[in-house]
Order: structure tokens, then C-alpha cells, then sequence
């Protein structure tokens, strides 16, 4: 019997009569200071449901709140206020209506009583998003005449809609707009650089006033008016998908927050034709440089990478009076972690940032009231209306416990013996954890349990129901694993993750287990790696180095989100009817907990089971928590048990991330496992491989259940059966040999090895390379590259000078520097580089180009008299002239009288990221070869 099964059933016959209270628990709190804000939900009582919006009544105390399906409400401004009254219900009379996104006020609302509001009326369609002016016909109750509209634009229809709307000082209105596509592959319709069209801009508009043909009319300031082949409408452009913007009351800076792709997101302050890089950048990211639009790129303010913000949503300058410790800040957050930040900015410079707050929302959308208070919305159903307040607990010194023999959770730490009150519990589907195994255990402090209310349930791929969970219960699960495969006595504890309800929000944390074996220690928020000497016959080799990766907090929250319900494997499709009904029995969970959902999973490598079955198994307990409604994942597969195989948005249709280069694949191929992206991103170890954050290594029994699965989908009598061994010139011939592994003799398949790793095309290798054995495996640096990983390796001079040949891997760099007399003179000649850097500090510069900014090289942003703008390096200035270094290499002279404004940034125009398809030793070789040029 497994040691977690016999854990359980003896727990199961301890607790079956009586429930004891774990009264040993220490966790409580955070190991970090604790934040100086936390959330406070008003209007209590007001059900909304999938709020989009919400913005004050001019002249009136009370808001307007627009949710998502076209209602619009009335809401007293009063955070106690028990009702909401409609205002209009613009689906009622549009059925085709499917997102309702921003409302506005006209400055002059007071005597025309007008109000402007975006939505849409279908997906991809070329006038599927509009902008439209109504009349309110009365204020007492307040009422939206629904036939009152007068359509003012109208543009394409996607994913990225934009769609805020806002008022200036100038009495302008300014109309976000994004790329219209999804998520991925970035920028499909290549108009992010493009000014010919509106998309990915930000829109500035007369609508007091008609030019011939036009609702409306164009600003005879507007930067790009007399630009060749531009839209004359656009103010500043180059965004992804612009999530909310405000203009800040007392200084008249427009702030916009820009949801990113794959890496950061974006906070950018707008300025008249500022461009802000998309797809050219995605952030200080080089993404596509062949894209770069007419004018020169702005970096963003500030950037956030996918470790702790996923989804950013734009907020407001705060300039009320209630918390007066945030006077100027703007205050920003993140709709997938719940994290709310503030930051100082001077107009030339960030003067202080911080984090104030760590939420369980799903934060949509600010408002701010005509005092200049703040409050936000989650957006779900029921959406709720929040306010920040002071955190009682900042300020107090945390005694979160720094080991995890010190939690409370065993009575032996050694021996995973649970302490009075925790119970381990067992489920179906496991996460594949690169062939680790888990224990789990579950502990509640006092008497309550989780008590659950079903909701009538309106989506059955949804679990709608509330569940109110305990103050203090903490999940835990231990992660081992064997050194040697087949090997039980040398299984070792690597990891143990907790996840903790403070009452208010759910909060991960790592323990890492020390090498003796004797207790873990508390991982810092930002995670760290591990590296394990493994052992096994059927490893290349018969040894490899796993790189474990202990997951940053905000990498953690990604996946324990709301829409998943947060304890992932907590949950009804997950516990075995034996745990389930202990945990009944001890009060730990309410009867109808079992009940939230109808789906139950199963244990994927049980062969006597359905390929469906297993497939379906394994991709909710792997894929779901993100692939879902809502969930997060930037595609829009749905993959959660409860869905449908012909509703998963998968079956026949076209890859929105890419292909691998397989000509007319599909996410699923029905019959054809071998053109079907979803196996391919699980059977790759080499870029695109999912899981995105979880294990790395390649689950092989997945591979063929889930081959198995996409074959019966087909009309075609073939079977999964060796046939004479195929060439591996293409994604799909490679994918069909890896499926066919076990059928093919030896030798055949470590023929085919050796030809797709040394194929040229990188999809191909990366089907393959996890077969080599750890010397002939590429290993390049990704996200977590280091000054002390790259030290590690002995730089080679001949190797470091190659790489800057034109062929080379670090050619892009001559596109800004010289070196020897090639390249371009923007950045620093790099030709004596190693006279005033040593090699570390070389490494570092490239790491984090922003950190430290060699003199004469600090970003300069000059806005000229006539609005126009230069980004660059000053190079001179006096009395009456500056001259500016522009991109292009030229030094370009301007006099003083022109110059409107000069703005410093702190941020380096060398993009982040550089060095993350590069190895170790490329780059060790690269910054030899540098700090040899003295």
C-alpha cells in the first residue's frame, strides 16, 4: 500500500468518530511585511454580475456601473447603499450586443445630458466595436434613452478590444483601441507600428463638432494629421490591448496600463504621437525590430513580468482625502493576481513604486469618485465593488514560520507524520511532476468547516456555487522524489508547498528540504532553482541533472486563481470518494461540497480506462486551471472536465499561438495525432512546451493515451502501429515516430534521435533532445538567467568574437553599437568595453540594461513646441541648442526655443531579455571576448 494511502486510512479510522481541532497551527500572516493596504467590499448588498465599468455622475451623488452583457445601473454613492436601480439595458434592444465596455460623461453633461459607450456586436466583424453618443432622458431616476443613439466610429471586432473612453482638459475625447486578434501569435494583423489604421492606438476626437462625413471631428492639432497614409484621428499608438487610461486630474497626464503577451506588462504615460513599441517591443522586450513604425519608440514607466502580474489593469492618480498617504500616487493593478501598486512619478522620473496591496480579486476596472476616491471592481459573477483601507496589520513584525517543522502541520516533520487535526486526503489526477509523487493534507483551526451554497447553475463548464472557507485552513502537499528510478529507499523530500486562506485571500509558500533530509526552509516570494543528480536505466546516459524550479508566489497564484476554484486539487472533481467522504464525516467539508460539480476525474495511467477518459483526466488536472472560462490562458482552449469535447474550442480548430510549422494543423486534428498542436506542446521539451509554469520534463505515457484519444476521434481505420520508420525532415513525420516509440525497434528510434536532433529546425530538435544525455542537451539561459550561472563557464575568446560575426548569434547587437569599426554608432562603442567594465558587470549591463546606464546614455524623451517628439541620448547642450543621438545613428540639432518639455527616464533603451535564447557559455564566451577590448 502507498505510504499517502496508508496515511490516510489510518487518519480516516482515528478521526471517524470524532473531529480534533488542530490547535499546533503557526501559520498565520505573511513572512513579509505586511502590506499598508487590504480590500473592504462596499455595496454589500447590490448583486452585479460581470461588471466592466464604473464611473461617477456628473453633478450627482451617485455612479453608473456597466456590466459586461449591456445593463447599466445607478448605484448611490454611499458604501452601505442597499439597492441599485437600471439605468438602461442596451441588449434588450441590440440582442446582438456581446461586450458593453466603457461609459463617459460629456464634460458639458450638466446642459446636453450626453453619455458615450463602447461595446460590441460580434467578433470579428469590420464594424463590430462601437463608440456611440446617447441622451439621458431623466436624472430622477436616472434613465439612458435607449433610442437615442447616434453612432459616432465604428472598427474591427477581436479580442482586443480596448475600448475605454475618457474626457481631457482639452474637452477631447480619447478612445483606446487595440490590436483586434487574440492572444496569440502576437499582432497577427501587423498593425501595432502601423498607422493606416486605428487599431492598437489610442484615438483623439472633436465630437462637439462634424468634419464632411464624419460624426465628429479631428483636432486640427492631432499629431499625425499631415502624416502620409496615417489616420489623422490618432494621438499616440504602438499598444496591445490599452485596458483602461484616466487622465490625472490636477497635472493632466494621461496613464494607460497596456495587458502584455508573453513576458511583461505594461504602464506607459501617453503623450501626444508617442508610440510605445507594440509588436516592434513588448516592453523593453525586442519582439519583432523588423516592425518599427515612423516615429521612435517610448518605453513604458514601469513593467511588471509574468511572475507577479499576468494582466494589467490601468487606474487612476489618486486625489482624495481619505487616505492621504497616497496623494499622487497613481494606483494601478493586475487582473490575474489581485495585486494593487501605487507609483510616484514627477513627469520626468519615478520618484517612489511599491506593492499596497495583495487581493483575492480579479481587479477589471477603477473608478473615481468626483472627491478623487478610489474604489475597483472584481469582475465575475456576482462582480463586487471594493475600496482599499488601511491594513491593520502593517507596520507588525511577522512571526510567519521560517521552517516548516515550525508550521504547526507535523508532529515529525521527517516522517510526514500529521499533527492532531491535519488529514490527509487523496485524489484522482495528479499533476505530472517530472515523475515526482505527492502526499496532501488538509488543516482547519476551530470547529468550522467549508460550507458551500449552490447557485442555480447557469454554465455547466463552471463551478457556480459559493463556497465560504474557514479563516486559517491551510492545504499542503510534499513533493518526493526517487534519486533512482525503481529505487524506493532513495526517495528524498524535495519540496512542500502550502496554500493559506487568511480569511480574505489565498497566499502560496515553498519550503525547500535541506540535504539532509531533516527539515525545508521558507523560499523568498520570487522562487529559486534546485539542482537534482538523477539516476535510472531508461534515463540517456543513465543519469541526468533535473533543474527543479521552486515557483515564484505570483508564477503559484497564476494557476491557484479564482476561476479554478483556488485550491485546485481540493475540489470535487479531484477528492476520491473515500476522502471525500471522511472529510464529509469529520466536518471539514458540507455535503453539498461533493455535489458543485458533476465531472469526477480518474487516474490516467489506469489502462483499463478510455483513452478519452484519460486524456480528459490528465488535461484538466494539468491544463484546466488556466484553460477555462476566464482562466487566464492566452488561448481560447478549454480543457476543464466539465466541458464538453465539442464545446473545448480545440477540435478542428486553427492554432492561435503558432504551428510548429506544420502545414494546416489544428489544436486537435480528429484522427490525426501527429498534426494536432495540443500533443505537440505536450511532447516537446524545446520551445512552446506546456505546462508553461509546472514541470518541464516530457511526460511520455501522456503522449501515447492522448495520440490514442486524438486517433479515435477520426473516420480513418488507421492504429496506432509501427510502419517502416519515417523521416523526421518535418514536425509531423518527427511527432508520428515519437508517438510510435514503443513499437519501433531500438535501434530505429535512436537512428531517428540522432536526425532530429541534429535537424536544423528547432521544433524537430525539441521533440528529441530530452533523449540525448545531458552534454549533447541545449541549455539556454530562459528567464532565469544569473551573473553566477554564466560565471560558472570558462569563456572562450574565438568562440566570443564569432558570435559578433555578421552570421553570428549576437550579430542584432551592431544594429546600436560599434565594435571594431562595424556596426552603428547609437549605444556605446563597445570597442574598448573592457577598459572601464569587468566581465561581471558586462553580464549584469545585459541582465538588466535599466539597472545601471553608462553616462551619456540615460533616455531622453524631448517634446517639441509643435507636440511633436525625439526619444534618444543628449549629446550636447547649451543656452540655444541641444543636440539628440536618435536611433538611426544621427545626432539631430534642436533649439532650445523648440523644446517644450525634456523628460529623463530611468529605463535603458536596450530591451530586457537578450539573453534568454542564449547558453550559459555562449554568453560566458560572448563577455570574455567583451572584456578583452580594452
Amino acid at each position: 500500500m502507498k505510504r499517502a494511502t496508508l496515511l490516510f486510512f489510518l487518519a480516516a479510522s482515528v478521526f471517524a468518530e470524532v473531529r480534533t481541532p488542530w490547535v499546533a497551527s503557526r501559520i498565520q500572516g505573511t513572512p513579509e511585511p505586511p502590506k499598508p493596504f487590504v480590500a473592504e467590499q462596499i455595496y454589500t448588498q447590490i448583486p452585479l454580475s460581470n461588471a466592466l465599468d464604473m464611473v461617477p455622475v456628473p453633478g450627482s451623488a451617485q455612479w453608473l456601473i456597466a456590466e459586461n452583457g449591456g445593463k447599466i445601473w445607478s448605484v448611490p454613492d454611499d458604501p452601505s447603499a442597499p439597492r441599485a436601480e437600471l439605468v438602461a439595458d442596451l441588449k434588450a434592444s441590440r440582442p446582438a450586443l456581446d461586450h458593453l465596455y466603457g461609459i463617459a460623461f460629456h464634460p458639458n453633461f450638466a446642459s446636453n445630458k450626453q453619455i458615450f459607450v463602447t461595446y460590441t456586436v460580434g467578433n470579428k466583424l469590420p464594424d463590430g466595436t462601437r463608440l456611440s453618443r446617447f441622451k439621458v432622458a431623466q436624472e430622477n431616476p436616472f434613465q439612458i434613452d435607449p433610442e437615442s443613439e447616434e453612432i459616432i466610429l465604428t472598427w474591427l471586432s477581436g479580442g482586443h478590444n480596448g475600448a475605454a473612453i475618457t474626457f481631457g482638459a482639452d474637452g477631447f475625447l480619447y478612445l483606446s483601441m487595440g490590436d483586434a486578434e487574440v492572444p496569440a501569435p502576437p499582432d497577427p494583423l501587423i498593425t501595432g507600428q502601423d498607422l493606416s489604421d486605428w487599431l492598437s492606438s489610442i484615438l483623439r476626437i472633436d465630437i462637439d463638432h462634424r468634419d464632411d462625413g464624419k460624426a465628429y471631428a479631428i483636432p486640427k492639432d492631432n499629431p499625425f494629421i499631415s502624416t502620409p497614409n496615417a489616420k489623422p484621428e490618432i494621438w499616440a499608438y504602438g499598444l496591445r490591448n490599452p485596458w483602461k487610461m484616466s487622465f490625472d486630474r490636477q497635472t493632466g497626464n494621461l496613464w494607460c496600463g497596456d495587458v502584455g503577451w508573453e513576458l511583461w506588462e505594461n504602464i506607459f504615460l501617453i503623450t501626444r504621437g508617442g508610440n510605445y513599441g507594440w509588436s516592434c517591443t513588448e516592453g523593453n522586450y525586442s519582439l519583432f525590430p523588423e516592425r518599427k513604425g515612423p516615429t521612435p519608440i517610448s518605453p513604458p514607466i514601469v513593467t511588471h513580468s509574468h511572475t507577479e502580474a499576468a494582466s494589467i489593469t490601468g487606474g487612476f492618480v489618486y486625489r482624495g482625502t481619505r487616505l492621504p498617504e497616497l496623494d499622487g500616487a497613481y494606483v494601478y493593478a493586475d487582473y490575474e493576481t489581485g495585486k494593487i501598486w501605487a507609483l510616484w512619478h514627477d513627469g520626468k522620473q519615478i520618484m517612489r513604486h511599491e506593492e499596497i496591496a495583495d487581493t483575492p480579486h480579479k481587479i477589471v476596472t477603477f473608478g473615481q469618485s468626483a472627491e478623487g476616491e478610489l474604489c475597483f471592481i472584481h469582475y465575475g459573477i456576482p462582480s463586487t465593488v471594493h475600496r482599499l483601507m488601511r491594513n491593520p496589520s502593517a507596520g507588525k513584525n511577522s512571526s510567519f514560520p521560517r521552517k516548516l517543522s515550525e508550521t504547526g502541520l507535523f508532529t515529525d516533520v521527517v516522517t510526514q507524520t500529521p499533527a492532531p487535526g491535519v488529514v490527509p486526503f487523496d485524489i484522482h489526477t495528479p499533476m505530472w511532476a517530472d515523475g515526482a509523487k505527492t502526499q496532501r493534507f488538509v488543516g482547519m483551526v476551530g470547529p468550522s468547516g467549508v460550507s458551500t451554497q449552490i447557485t442555480q447553475r447557469k454554465d455547466p463548464t463552471r463551478i457556480d456555487s459559493k463556497v465560504t472557507w474557514p479563516k486559517d485552513v491551510v492545504l499542503a502537499k510534499t513533493i518526493r522524489m526517487e534519486m533512482e528510478t525503481g529505487k524506493p529507499a532513495s526517495t528524498r523530500n524535495i519540496e512542500t508547498q502550502i496554500l493559506h486562506f487568511d480569511g480574505e485571500a489565498w497566499a502560496p509558500y515553498s519550503y525547500r528540504w535541506n540535504e539532509a533530509g531533516t527539515d525545508a526552509d521558507l523560499v523568498g516570494p520570487n522562487g529559486e532553482e534546485r539542482k537534482l543528480d538523477l539516476l535510472g536505466k531508461h534515463l540517456p546516459g543513465g543519469k541526468h541533472q533535473h533543474t527543479y524550479r521552486f515557483h515564484s508566489r505570483g508564477e503559484c497564484m497564476r494557476c491557484h486563481n479564482s476561476w479554478s476554484g483556488f485550491s485546485l486539487a481540493f475540489q470535487p472533481q479531484q477528492l476520491t470518494d473515500p476522502s471525500a467522504r471522511t472529510l464529509t464525516d469529520l466536518g471539514l467539508i458540507d455535503a453539498d461540497y461533493s455535489h458543485r460539480s458533476d465531472a469526477r476525474l480518474s487516474n490516467p495511467h489506469d489502462e483499463s480506462l478510455t483513452p478519452e477518459v484519460r486524456a480528459r483526466s490528465w488535461l484538466h488536472a494539468n491544463c484546466a486551471h488556466c484553460h477555462r472560462q476566464n482562466g487566464g490562458g492566452s488561448v481560447p482552449l478549454m480543457v476543464n472536465a466539465e466541458m464538453a469535447q465539442n464545446d473545448m474550442r480545440a477540435l478542428g480548430e486553427k492554432p492561435t499561438r503558432g504551428d510548429f510549422g506544420m502545414k494546416d494543423a489544428q489544436v486537435i486534428m480528429p484522427g490525426s495525432p501527429w498534426k494536432s498542436v495540443l500533443l505537440h506542446r505536450i511532447a516537446t521539451s524545446g520551445a512552446g512546451h506546456m505546462p508553461m509554469i509546472g514541470a518541464q520534463d516530457v511526460d511520455e505515457h501522456a503522449i501515447g493515451f492522448m495520440a490514442e484519444w486524438i486517433l479515435s476521434m477520426g473516420k480513418t481505420n488507421r492504429r496506432l502501429s509501427p510502419n517502416s520508420l519515417a523521416s523526421v525532415d518535418s514536425p509531423e513525420t518527427a511527432l508520428d515516430v515519437l508517438i510510435m516509440r514503443d513499437m519501433l525497434e531500438a535501434d530505429d528510434f535512436e537512428e531517428a534521435v540522432q536526425m532530429a536532433t541534429q535537424s536544423p529546425h528547432p521544433h524537430i530538435r525539441g521533440l528529441f533532445e530530452h533523449f540525448l544525455p545531458d552534454h549533447q542537451r541545449v541549455q539556454t539561459l530562459g528567464t532565469t538567467a544569473s551573473i553566477e550561472k554564466i560565471t560558472a563557464e570558462k569563456g572562450d575568446l574565438k568562440r566570443g568574437a564569432d558570435l559578433f560575426s555578421s552570421s553570428g548569434k549576437a550579430a542584432t547587437c551592431l544594429a546600436c553599437h560599434f565594435i571594431n569599426g562595424s556596426g552603428r554608432d547609437f549605444g556605446p562603442d563597445l570597442s574598448k568595453v573592457g577598459s572601464r567594465l569587468t566581465q561581471p558587470q558586462i553580464i549584469e549591463s545585459l541582465l538588466t540594461p535599466s539597472q545601471t546606464t553608462a553616462p551619456g546614455f540615460q533616455t531622453v524623451i524631448i517634446t517639441l513646441q509643435d507636440h511633436s517628439v525625439q526619444t534618444g541620448f543628449l549629446v550636447k547642450q547649451d543656452a540655444s541648442t541641444l543636440a539628440l543621438k536618435i536611433a538611426t545613428g544621427q545626432t539631430v540639432p534642436i533649439e532650445t526655443k523648440n523644446v517644450k518639455s525634456q523628460q529623463l527616464l530611468p529605463i535603458s533603451l536596450m530591451p530586457e531579455g537578450l539573453l534568454q535564447t542564449f547558453t550559459a557559455q555562449e554568453v560566458a564566451d560572448l563577455t570574455t571576448y567583451l572584456s578583452s577590448l580594452k
